[in-house]
């Protein structure tokens, strides 16, 4: 375990944590003294323990504030998924219609291209010629 300082308010605070994690530690203690300084300037008469309790309960609110939001996040991306399911479902019912009908119109067309083809059986076309325009 290591042991490190940290300062928060002006005062030293021994603290112990995993080798390692000295650099969060300091970090966090840094964002922390930030905070109670923070909280310091609204409460210039507020004692150390004042001012600990405060900030504990600004942070304690913002946390609140932090996992309402991730519930509301969690709920729309839930909702997104339900909304791409019903999407999905409903592409896959136009994909289906889409293929019966192309399947219905080229059985419609085979059945009626010997009707409309040009008659080859004395070995050219009934269609009549156009004359070779001159240039």
């Amino acid at each position: 375990m290591a042991e490190i300082t940290v300062s928060v308010n002006s005062r030293p605070f021994q603290v112990v944590c995993r080798d390692g994690d000295e650099a969060q530690v300091t970090q966090l203690a840094e964002d922390f003294a930030t905070r109670v300084a923070g909280t310091k300037k609204g409460n210039e008469k507020a004692g150390d323990s004042h001012l600990l309790v405060l900030t504990g309960l600004m942070l304690c609110n913002d946390v609140r504030d932090l996992k309402r939001d991730l519930e509301a996040v969690r709920r729309e991306v839930a909702e997104a998924g339900e909304s791409r399911a019903a999407l999905s479902a409903r592409v896959n019912e136009i994909e289906d219609v889409l293929s019966t009908a192309l399947i219905s119109a080229a059985e419609k067309i085979e059945a009626i291209v010997p009707d409309i083809s040009p008659d080859t059986s004395n070995g050219t076309d009934s269609a009549p010629e156009t004359p070779a325009s001159s240039t």
